[in-house]
């Protein structure tokens, strides 16, 4: 049982480390028979890498099973810094699927609920892996979780990154193109030295921006007494690549202003996998599953093809490297991030038989379960196993034969091909129709912390 798995666990910590433990679970999809064992590894490497994408400390943690399945997870607040700023609370404002027991008929179920709220002095100290990587991955947990700032500057600052002097220094390297695998229109990235390794700046363009033709403008942005300001670019946005210090990376889109949004314009950047539930690039979930490697190889069109003479093409030598030397530092990146990479993911996707398989011949973990989470509808078994109940044909008699529950929405699973969509499942509210309906079935009472 779930809370056994905890409380043995609680029980065994010391008493000034229980408050900081907390618990994921995946136990919904391991009774699902459509899960097989290999999806379960995925699922639980995208858990590890998501908990590490999302802390600044310099170690990679990996969340500690707790049974043999593999089913439930622990970890502690403080291994990666989210006891600070009270952050779990905000994991719990936006979790949908928060149930206590202490109005059940087994007294050994509502002592266990008890007993584990109260020794981590937290109502909900448990939070399902699946929907934790589709949501926390993504705005706007994940830069609450981050602690991603609101400019490009902060960040910057923070990292010891100072773009314009970089430029004037030539103490960066950039590469432009025509076309990238997320946009149609021109493309520029460039690389600077930070505080834990790289960093990475994409400016982007709209359709029609005057100034996007990096042939002809290829020594932007503009800035203060910018020494060729007349051959200077004018973004519309663009994508910032960090490494982290425990070497995994981190993401911040922004607008032509260097102000962080939630996602890219659909007109500058899009996402043919719907890897966020459409084809919108969202940060964090988004640039994941399209860095699954680290940095995507790319080759400069513009040192050779600007149409500048001159200084500006002296400027543009210096700024833009010869394709050995990018690629060596598109190498050196991507072997930093794989040896992170191997070890947040490797220990779950490995079986005996691959324990010497390349992390790169595995799918990249976070947008695979998000995508499943995202784009997959709920027909009655999946509903049903999400509900704890062992047998679908349990929840569709218990449908038929409750007007409530057709009322709140259910109706529909007692079709053959009958679904709910996700996000009615997860309603935003004090309740979520998933709360609603286990409490109808005498599954648990709703609790959620309001915001």
């Amino acid at each position: 049982m779930v809370l056994t798995a905890m409380r043995d666990r609680v029980r065994k910590a010391e008493p000034e480390d229980r408050p900081f433990l907390r618990f994921f679970t995946i136990n919904h999809l391991y009774n699902n028979p459509r899960y097989p064992d290999a999806d379960l590894r995925i699922q639980r490497a995208a858990l590890s890498k998501a908990i590490n994408s999302l802390s600044m400390k310099p170690r990679i943690i990996l969340p500690q099973a707790l049974d043999k399945e593999q089913t439930v997870f622990a970890f502690d607040l403080r291994d990666v810094d989210w006891d600070r700023n009270d952050l779990w609370t905000e994991v719990m404002k936006a979790y949908p699927y928060g149930l206590r027991y202490d109005n059940q008929p087994d007294a050994d179920l509502r002592d266990l609920d008890r007993e584990v709220a109260e020794v981590t002095k937290c109502d909900i100290p448990y939070v399902r892996g699946d929907w934790f990587v589709a949501t926390a991955t993504r705005p706007p947990l994940y830069h609450v979780l981050l602690q991603v700032p609101t400019t490009a500057g902060e960040l910057e600052k923070s990292l010891r990154v100072d773009v314009i002097q970089n430029f004037q220094r030539d103490q960066l390297a950039r590469g432009g193109f025509r076309a990238s695998g997320v946009s149609a229109q021109n493309r520029l990235v460039e690389r600077h030295e930070a505080l834990f390794g790289s960093y990475w700046k994409s400016y982007d363009f709209k359709p029609n921006n005057a100034k996007s033709d990096l042939a002809q403008f290829p020594l932007g942005p503009v800035f203060k007494d910018h020494p060729f300001e007349k051959l200077a670019f004018q973004h519309d946005g663009g994508e910032l690549i960090f490494n982290l210090p425990n070497g995994l990376q981190g993401y911040m889109l922004v607008n032509g202003k260097d102000e962080r949004i939630d996602q890219g314009p659909e007109e500058v950047v899009n996402d043919s996998l719907k890897t966020s539930g459409s084809p919108a690039i969202v940060n964090g979930q988004s640039c994941m599953a399209c860095h699954g490697q680290g940095m995507r190889p790319f080759q400069d069109q513009i040192r050779e093809g600007a149409g500048v003479f001159g200084e500006a093409k002296r400027k543009v030598s210096r700024l833009y490297p010869e394709r050995k030397t990018m690629d060596d530092l598109l190498r050196q990146d991507s072997e930093r991030f794989l040896k992170a990479l191997d070890k947040a993911t490797g220990p779950f996707l490995r079986t005996e038989a691959e324990k010497n398989k390349d992390i790169r011949e595995f799918s990249e973990p976070v947008g695979e379960v998000a995508r499943i989470y995202r784009l997959g509808d709920l027909d009655l078994a999946t509903a049903a196993y999400e509900l704890d109940i062992a047998k679908p044909e349990d929840l569709k008699a218990a449908i038929a034969g409750s007007r409530r529950l057709r009322e709140l929405g259910l109706a529909p699973l007692l079709q053959a091909k009958g679904v709910v969509k996700r996000q009615e499942w997860e309603s935003i509210g004090a309740r979520s129709l998933y709360q609603r309906v286990a409490l109808e079935l005498g599954k648990g009472s709703p609790n959620r912390v309001l915001k």
